[in-house]
Order: C-alpha cells, then structure tokens, then sequence
C-alpha cells in the first residue's frame, strides 16, 4: 500500500505560494490522513507562511541562476546539492503524488519525483508559462493551467492533459461576514471614506511605493483612505513617520488579513501577479494593474492585458506612475458606474473550484 503523502513545491514569491497553500488546505479538508510536505527556501516567503498555516516544512538551499560570475560558479553545486536532498527525502517518505506551483525550487524537487516514478502535476498560474513548469513539462503527468492560452506553450504530450482549472485560492478568502465599514474601521480608517487599497507584493514593489509616496496625501486630503501595504523590503518606519500626521492614510509593511483589506476597498491598486489576480476576482475587486516589468517572459503583462480587455481593470506601466497614477484613480473613483461593471465583470472570471480540481488529481494518485 502506497504511502499517503503529497509533496508541494511552492513558494518564492507569494503568486506561487498561496495557490498551492489553496490546493494543500483543500487536500487536508477532504483527506486529513494525508500527509502533506512542502518543500521551499529557508529565507522566502513560505518559510514563515507554510508552518503559519500547519504543513510541515523542508527547506532546501537553491536560489535562481543569476548572470553574475559567482552565481555562474556556485548555482551547479547548490543545484546538485539541493537535488540530493530532495531524493533523500522521497527516498524516505516515498510519496504518492507530488506538486510543482512553477518555482524554480520546484525543478530539483520534479526531477526527483520523476527518478523515483512519482506521478507529478504542475499548476501554470500565468498566462505565459515559466521556465520551471516548461522544463518539467517534459517530466510530469498532470497540467493544470489558470489561462487556456497557456496550453500551446507547452509540449503535446502534456498539454493533452491539460485542465483549466483557475488559480486556486484559498477557501477561507471570501467568507468573512464584516461590512466594507467595519474592515475599514478595524484598520483604523474613516467607515464612510471611499477606500483605495495599494500593494506590491510581500516584498513590496519599489517604484508604487514611490508613487504613492507623492500621492496618498493628495488622496487623503480629497476625502479619500488609502490602506498602503509597502512590503518587507521598504522602509516602513519612514513611511509610516511621513504619513503619521494625516488622517486616512495607513501603511503598513505586510498585511496578513488580506480578505479583511479587499472588504474595506473599493479599487485596488496592484501588480499582476496570478495569485493576486485570483483573489481580485474572486472578491469581484476592480484594480489598477501594474505588471511587473522584470517577470519571466514578461508574463504580469499579458496576465494583466488579459484583464483590460475583458473591461475588469486599468493597465499602467511602472514609467507611467509618476504622472499618471493619481489622475487614474481620481478618475476611476469619478465613476461609481464603471467600478461596479468592472466589478461584475471581474466576478464572471471566477473559478471557485479550482483548488478542488487539483486537490481531487493529487489526491486520486494515493489510492
């Protein structure tokens, strides 16, 4: 009888993160006999939100290959290094079924799932697929895509496979019964203010925060909330000492309640990032999107393209922001009207099974 363990390589970034964590939660909802093991980086975002939400944690030691010489010299060793860790521990837990949410820590992970014959699926959140699921691509048995277009990136032997199943998103996110003016209050804001919330990222997105920097007392003092995460990777002392003496402005380095933060909005201001996209929808929030200019094969862009074109949110560039960020949220909040059609037309894209779907492939291969 096999073992009845499932291994989930995520993280790195929160877009990759939080939909595997969406997938692991709804494994454990339906199977709690499951034993459920993520593998990640000691110094990224899972290695504090993976043991927050209950999973056990293997950290391994690998970062992406970068063009500087040390890199260059030192990614083949920790490459293999972290390879070796990985086969010891399939070796030992011998899973049944294993996830790749498109990391590139997920690659010595697939691979050894692959040298041990442990079915494999990839979750593509993106609508360009990234390096990591196009090269196990070649490996794995199972593709679950959040953008049908995905599909023809990658071979036919796996796209064959392929189910649109959406970004999963975690199951608690839209059941929390607080009115818009509670969320509001409880972060400390006027309940009747129209509120923009703006985030770039559990790091933090230097160039909103710089726009932002020159325009939230503006808003604020046009009778508006802004509710400001800056990320990890800001000063938010600074900020927070700037903005302390006007009303309505709240920064804050990372919230962890982001359900109650969408409830208190009424536009957000983001990058493109799937995993937040899946949320926005999923909530039916209208946005401002600001890709992020350096993703793989710019894919935030086309993530957030994708998006316009159904009339569900703005593009801007991060050149853009300077001059236009604050006129096109002036703008956007002009129209009552147009935010609830965006947001309808945001709620249309929503898929609130995706978890299940993988959750059920993984889940199947333990029997």
């Amino acid at each position: 009888m096999p073992n009845k363990t499932i291994l989930i390589a995520a993280g790195g970034t929160g877009g990759h993160l939080y939909p595997a964590l969406a997938v692991a939660e709804e494994i454990r909802r339906e199977r709690p006999d499951i034993n459920i093991i993520f593998i990640g980086t000691r110094d990224r975002i899972e290695a504090k939100e993976v043991p927050r939400a209950g999973f056990p944690f293997m950290p391994i030691d690998i970062h992406a290959q970068r063009k500087s010489v040390s890199s260059l010299l030192t990614f083949p060793w920790k490459f293999a290094s972290a390879l070796i860790d990985c086969m010891r521990l399939i070796a030992k837990e011998r899973p049944s079924a294993m996830l790749g949410a498109g990391a590139y820590l997920s690659v010595p992970v697939g691979i050894a799932a692959w040298a041990f014959r442990v079915p494999t699926a990839l979750l593509e959140i993106n609508s360009i697929p990234g390096s990591a699921n196009t090269l196990l691509s070649r490996m794995a048995d199972k593709l679950f895509l959040a953008y049908p277009e995905a599909a023809v990136k990658f071979p036919k032997r796996i796209s064959r496979t392929a189910t649109v199943s959406g970004t999963p998103v975690r199951a608690g996110l839209g059941r929390q019964i607080i009115s818009r003016e509670e969320a509001r209050q409880s972060f400390g804001l006027d309940a009747s203010r129209t509120t923009v919330l703006v985030f770039g990222g559990s790091l933090g997105a230097r160039a909103i925060n710089e726009a932002m920097r020159e325009c939230a007392g503006t808003l604020a003092e046009r009778g508006y909330n802004v509710l400001w995460q800056t990320g990890r990777s800001a000063n938010v002392v600074e900020l927070q000492n700037q903005f302390a003496n006007i009303p309505n402005v709240r920064v804050i380095d990372y919230i962890y309640d982001m359900e109650r933060a969408y409830r208190a909005a009424d536009l957000v201001v983001c990058r493109a990032g799937a995993s937040s996209l899946a949320e926005l929808v999923h909530l039916g929030k209208p946005a401002i999107l600001i890709p992020y200019p350096f993703a793989a094969a710019d894919h935030q862009e086309h993530n957030a393209r994708s998006f316009e074109r159904d009339g569900t949110a703005v593009v801007l560039r991060d050149s853009q922001l300077k001059t236009m960020l604050a006129q096109t949220i002036f703008a956007l909040l002009g129209e009552p009207e147009r935010l609830i059609a965006m947001s309808k037309a945001m709620k249309q894209r929503d898929n609130p099974n995706a978890a299940k779907l993988v959750a059920e492939w993984l889940i199947a291969a333990t029997r």
